[in-house]
């Protein structure tokens, strides 16, 4: 589970957590920490919104080609 830390605390694998951070670790762990008022879940984030693409404003068509005549 990942989880943001709220207080510098220490877990039993031998990690310090200093405040601020976001860490993924497991879910017996994690619950302890947010019922002792360590840490929270952590949000995940929002997915970008995305533009829809314009079109293009160039004409590129050939109106006619020109081949070499027959020699």
């Amino acid at each position: 589970m990942k989880v943001k830390i709220l207080k510098k605390c220490t877990i039993g694998m031998g990690r310090n957590m200093y405040q601020g951070e976001e860490h993924d670790i497991p879910d017996r762990i994690a619950e302890k920490l947010i019922n002792r008022e360590y840490a929270q879940a952590a949000a995940a984030p929002k997915p970008k919104a995305t533009k829809p693409k314009a079109p293009k404003k160039t004409n590129r068509a050939v109106s006619k080609v020109a081949t070499p005549e027959d020699e």
